[in-house]
């Protein structure tokens, strides 16, 4: 049997094609799932070559015991959506899917809170996931990475570094917490040339082209070692209001350093909150490169209606992550056998398409962050490729500035692809739910944005067919008990 150093259980194929489990010698319980089971007597014969499908969950997220299906985020039911067989192939491809809970998810409550807010695990997290890869790898594997919040960083983390060091085998994974740590303080301000120096040395034997990690992946200039990576909206920062840190270096210990996307990652798409205010939770964009558009690599990210889990899921009522998660699966449903008719039995509409108002995320432990307008695009560019989803254009309360820059260049909302378009034409919103349907039946603590000292402002310029926007301020609020309560 196989196990971490840190004692994280693994699940992984053996090198006769057998299921094989190591257990967890961890204090804490380990709740990851692998879908599906490989001992599975109807998946079909398949080809040598395989799809490995890691899913990262947001923070507190843990779908392995979640029972309500409203509970479910966008990572958990992108897993659960994933065909055990690409049958659509000539040699039918087997599609081998990991998914792990988000950091915080403990049956601790006092450790959900601590290493919810402060991310201490994150490092466990990114070499638990990345050790899965190394375990079930075999040259020619396409190689999947989705995630939401700080699992989306934990995705873009595992992805930089199979850019930097490839895959290693099983056997090499006894090296990883050193890689690890030297990749985590080379180039920080505080290291000296000196140190970096040292760093660099260890690092040398892991990140040349000849490294045996980068030959095993092909990571030749002219291939992709990563075939798609996907994400809902990255928060690349701790994620704790700066006024509850008790550590000077806490916002930078796992900070996401570089937003560039790596040559070596084929696709990448990332769904982005237009309403998530809280400072903490700013996004992180990611930027292609000349070379990466040279080897025609391509890079969608689009912004939607809400705020942070709205976009990734995890509200009782999900309208907007039903519509994130649909734009996902039509963009990766090419590359990846999804089960569009589980996907479309996700959605429990409580309002029109694209209608249902934002939720507010600065409450509880983060009702007295600070908040900003995150940057929304002016136009389309060949970095960011940023859009705007058409859904946006459903809402009655929009952001001023973004208003504006559709008016002055509509091509900013993409269209629809046919998942979509068929999703969409199936969207029911059930009678009982009508009447709550519009943002004045929603409290005030609900919507982002609304409240009684918003100004209404009605925008001049409208395009057809799009409802009358309306623009309102957004106020950061006080203390409450329940932070009173935590503190």
């Amino acid at each position: 049997m196989t196990q971490l150093s840190n004692g994280q259980s693994l699940s992984y194929r053996g090198s006769d094609g057998s299921s094989q489990r190591t257990q967890s010698t961890s204090s804490s319980p380990q709740r990851s799932g692998t879908y599906p089971l490989p001992h599975d007597l109807s998946v079909p014969k398949t080809s040598m070559k395989k799809r490995i499908i890691v899913c990262c969950d947001g923070t507190w997220q843990d779908g392995v015991i979640v029972t309500e299906r409203w509970k479910y985020t966008n990572v958990l039911r992108l897993a659960r959506a994933i065909n055990h067989v690409d049958v659509r192939c000539d040699v039918p491809i087997s599609q081998i899917v990991y998914y792990q809970s988000g950091v915080g998810s403990s049956l601790c409550l006092y450790d959900e809170v601590v290493d919810g807010a402060t991310g201490a695990t994150l490092g466990e997290k990114v070499e638990e996931a990345y050790a899965f890869i190394a375990h079930n790898y075999h040259p020619g594997d396409e190689i999947f990475l989705f995630g939401f919040s700080r699992g989306a960083f934990t995705a873009r983390t595992i992805a930089s570094f199979i850019g930097e060091i490839g895959v290693l085998d099983r056997t090499q994974m006894d090296h990883f917490g050193d890689i690890f740590i030297a990749f985590q303080k080379r180039g920080k301000p505080e290291i000296d040339a000196k140190e970096n120096e040292q760093l660099d040395k260890i690092l040398a034997p892991w990140t040349g082209h000849d490294a045996p990690g980068k030959r095993r992946a092909d990571s030749s200039p002219h291939s992709f070692s990563i075939k798609c990576v996907g994400v809902f909206d990255t928060v690349g920062s701790v994620g704790l209001p700066e006024e509850l840190t008790r550590h000077k270096n806490m916002n930078t210990l796992f900070g996401f350093h570089d937003t560039c996307l790596g040559e070596h990652i084929e696709r990448a798409y990332q769904a982005l909150a237009l309403n998530e205010m809280r400072m903490d939770f700013d996004c992180a964009k990611f930027e292609q490169t000349e070379p990466g558009r040279l080897k025609g690599q391509v890079l969608k990210q689009c912004w939607f209606t809400g705020c942070h889990s709205d976009i990734g899921g995890g509200y009782h009522k999900h309208d907007l992550a039903d519509i994130t998660l649909m734009w996902m699966a039509a963009n990766i449903g090419d590359i990846l056998s999804l089960d569009e008719q589980y996907l479309a039995s996700l959605s429990d509409p409580v309002a029109p398409w694209g209608e249902q108002p934002p939720h507010n995320s600065a409450v509880g432990i983060f009702d007295f962050a600070r908040t900003h307008q995150r940057e929304v695009p002016t136009a389309t560019d060949n970095i960011t490729h940023e859009t705007i989803h058409p859904s946006v254009l459903h809402q009655d309360i929009i952001i001023p500035e973004l208003a504006r820059n559709i008016d002055a260049n509509p091509k900013l909302v993409c269209s629809l692809l046919p998942l979509e378009e068929q999703l969409k034409g199936t969207w029911r919103v059930a009678g009982a739910h009508k009447q709550n349907s519009s943002p004045q039946a929603l409290s005030s603590h609900e919507v982002c944005g609304l409240n009684d000292s918003s100004t209404a402002v009605e925008l001049a310029g409208k395009p057809t067919g799009r409802k009358n926007w309306v623009a309102c301020s957004h106020e950061e609020t006080s203390l409450t008990s329940l932070v009173k309560a935590l503190l």
